[in-house]
């Protein structure tokens, strides 16, 4: 199964508008707290290496196994849990615990006794080939022949589920696209049991919860799993190999607009689509002036389209984009009516922007190549007060969309927009005539430069 895994190192959360914190003090303390911080991973791998792993639910994705420990009390120190990771390529180990409140951050282990644990953990699943099992839904169930182990007519493999549509986590609202569990079966009863289920994010496994997670088999996935492990083992050889699919984002809320504020904004002047998209795919380049080091390089995102609520107005989610997950309304693809996000509370999301009304200067609807325009957007905030965003637009020339991607049709203008706030936005567009769309295709403010390139249309 083709899964890149990241760990220790690989993979960053970067706040770009965030400050530099300088100084010998802070110096001092991240000097003070590495060192606390060693310390007690050792003390972990201490504690591990007195028990023996529990090597037959190890679980492998692609050059990576992983394996969960339960560490009892000892001492002052209370009971626990570890997850070891081993790379099998190059006999390598890492390790994450649970602490009070959270799992600490990963720890690579030194080369010994690194490299016989690693061994001992890929030798568990060293014939690990995922395989698909026949069915039509929209989620995949796969399992690992490579971890099928029988007793009698009692058997237990790994298992899992491909989502077709990437999933938001309970607890934290963390996206995730499969979940695997180690399946128990009685082949005497055909009854199965779940004793272990982990979710995988974007390429990383998400810490367990303190409650273990429910299986996510329904009855149908369920009997077509027993069916399988409980038949001839061989048979699951000439199952088909997963394939990487795309997915599609997660179901999350639409943000929610006054009505007066939709019959103002549909009432505006707009252009005459003769074409709509429902898929856009993107790389963006980030880094933020205030931190030179918080650079992000062509990371993919996708921004998935639909009519909203009113003439004029687009329904956006964007995935892969800077911060969470988010969905905005927005009129003509430009001007944000509404957004909602993902929280860090269970998934829920949260209104983000309120807005009066929207007043232009200009001629909007027919954006005359090397023309002025201007809008502005009156606010009211949480107190009652009101303030004013004006934003001054200048329009390019003309030029065929298939210049940028060969799939659009009609013509396309740049238009660009600043503001004289005091972050100094300025915001580069892509518009679309066919489509009656402004696409974003940059962002620059004292905060954050962010740049945007369009490589697919659907």
């Amino acid at each position: 199964m083709s899964i890149v895994f990241r760990l220790t190192g690989a993979v960053f959360a970067v706040s770009l508008t965030g400050c530099a914190l300088q100084g010998n003090g802070m110096a001092d303390y991240y000097k003070r707290m590495s060192a606390e911080r060693l310390v007690q991973n050792q003390a972990m791998m201490t504690r591990i290496q007195a028990r023996s792993l529990p090597l037959d639910t190890t679980l492998r994705l692609d050059q990576t196994a992983m394996v969960m420990v339960n560490v009892p009390a000892e001492g002052a120190e209370p009971a626990t849990q570890a997850r070891l990771f081993a790379g099998c390529n190059l006999s390598t180990l890492a390790m994450d615990y649970r602490r009070e409140k959270d799992w600490s951050s990963p720890y690579v282990l030194p080369a010994d006794p690194a490299r016989n644990i690693a061994q001992q953990m890929c030798q568990a699943v060293r014939n690990s080939a995922w395989k698909q099992l026949p069915g039509e839904t929209e989620d995949l169930l796969l399992l690992d022949p490579g971890t099928l182990a029988i007793d009698n007519s009692r058997r237990s493999i790994w298992a899992g589920i491909d989502y077709g549509r990437t999933r938001l986590d309970e607890s934290e609202g963390k996206p995730y696209g499969h979940q695997f569990e180690r399946i128990e079966v009685d082949c005497a009863t055909r009854q199965a049991s779940t004793r272990l289920a982990y979710r995988l994010g974007e390429d990383i496994l998400l810490p367990p919860p303190v409650q273990p997670l429910d299986s996510a088999l329904d009855k149908e996935q369920r009997a077509r799993l027993i069916g399988t492990v409980c038949a001839e083992p061989a048979n699951m050889a000439q199952l088909a190999t997963p394939v990487i699919r795309k997915k599609l984002p997660p179901n999350m809320l639409t943000p929610e607009a006054s009505a007066p504020l939709l019959a103002q904004v549909s009432a505006l002047p707009q252009g005459q689509p003769t074409h709509t998209l429902s898929h856009l795919q993107f790389t963006y380049n980030a880094s933020s002036p205030l931190v030179p080091r918080a650079v992000i390089n062509d990371h993919p995102m996708d921004l998935y389209l639909q009519p909203g609520p009113a003439r004029g107005i687009w329904r956006e989610q964007a995935t892969g984009a800077l911060g969470s997950e988010s969905v905005r309304l927005r009129w003509r693809g430009m001007i944000e009516l509404a957004a909602t996000s993902r929280s860090q509370n269970a998934g829920k999301t949260d209104q983000r922007s309120t807005l009066a009304n929207i007043d232009l200067d200009g001629d909007w609807q027919n954006l005359k190549p090397g023309s002025d325009i201007a809008y502005s957007k009156k606010f009211t905030d949480s107190t009652g007060k009101t303030f004013v965003q004006k934003f001054e637009c200048s329009v390019g020339e003309s030029f065929p969309a298939t210049q940028t991607v060969a799939s659009l049709q009609g013509m396309a203008r740049k238009v660009t927009c600043v503001t004289d706030s005091a972050l100094k936005t300025s915001n580069a567009y892509l518009y679309l005539e066919a489509y009656d769309l402004f696409v974003e295709t940059s962002e620059s403010s004292t905060l954050l430069v962010q740049v945007n390139t369009l490589k697919a249309a659907e």
